[in-house]
């Protein structure tokens, strides 16, 4: 197995913010550096890791969390990048309004380890206002770097930073590496939540809560062969669900491939 080169960034105040630039591609080319970033939460932004995100270039960010969590747990506006909130389950009513915090603690504790994980990786290859949204924005002055995240930086971006590779041919092997670096910064994570209370989870079986930290090949997994099985592929899928154009496919790949 070839390891891929993960571009992880230690920038004060978030979590699992990495850089996926230098992943190659299945015909050899490589995708740009500098130009697509992932992370988790960023509302403990310090003041040095808001200058490294300006160092970085970094002109605009979509923000996948539900409304609860970005109402608790805020980004800070930073000066020169764009903000967007781009809910990515929005289209879950099991989980309350866009991902309600108490909700998704609620269904937590009905559910075995793993269980909520794969049924969520499942349902959000259907989401299809939420990843156009995602991509509309990608779209939109695409020369400009990119920087999309969540809570953790693992599933819902996860998620988004699978379709793109996948878009931009990188190979499902490096697409799992990419996504299992997650475990690589679980200590950093599991300490940024307890400080800022989001591992506060009662009742919740102590199986289930590791289950919902880790990054399992079975989640990713999950949402690939979603999208094989449901759509054939994902060229279809881009067009049907995407609905990216042949010249907006174009577009990414001249933007972000060398």
């Amino acid at each position: 197995m070839n390891r891929t080169v993960i571009n992880n960034l230690n920038v004060a105040g978030t979590i699992n913010l990495r850089d996926l630039g230098g992943v190659q591609t299945k015909d050899g080319q490589k995708v740009k550096k500098g130009m697509l970033y992932r992370s988790g939460n960023l509302s403990r932004l310090t003041e040095a890791g808001e200058a490294t995100l300006k160092e970085l270039g970094i002109k605009k960010i979509c923000d996948l969390r539900g409304h609860d969590e970005t109402n608790k747990y805020p980004d800070p506006m930073i000066e020169g990048v764009a903000w967007f909130h781009t809910p990515l389950l929005a289209e879950d009513a099991a989980l309350g309004n866009a991902g309600d915090h108490s909700s998704f603690v609620q269904a937590l504790r009905n559910s075995k380890p793993g269980e909520l994980l794969i049924s969520l990786n499942k349902k959000m290859v259907h989401y299809k206002s939420s990843f156009q949204q995602v991509f509309k924005v990608l779209l939109t002055e695409p020369e400009k770097p990119f920087l999309f995240h969540c809570m953790a930086g693992k599933d819902r971006t996860g998620a988004i930073a699978a379709l793109i590779l996948s878009i931009l041919g990188v190979s499902r092997e490096s697409i799992l590496q990419d996504y299992l670096f997650t475990n690589e910064v679980s200590g950093d994570i599991n300490t940024h939540f307890d400080e800022i209370g989001y591992n506060d989870l009662p009742d919740v079986d102590e199986a289930v809560l590791d289950a919902l930290f880790e990054a399992r090949v079975e989640y990713i997994t999950t949402f690939l062969n979603e999208i094989d099985q449901h759509y054939g592929s994902i060229k279809i899928y881009t067009k049907e669900v995407l609905e990216l154009s042949d010249e907006e496919i174009v577009k990414l790949k001249e933007n972000f491939l060398q």
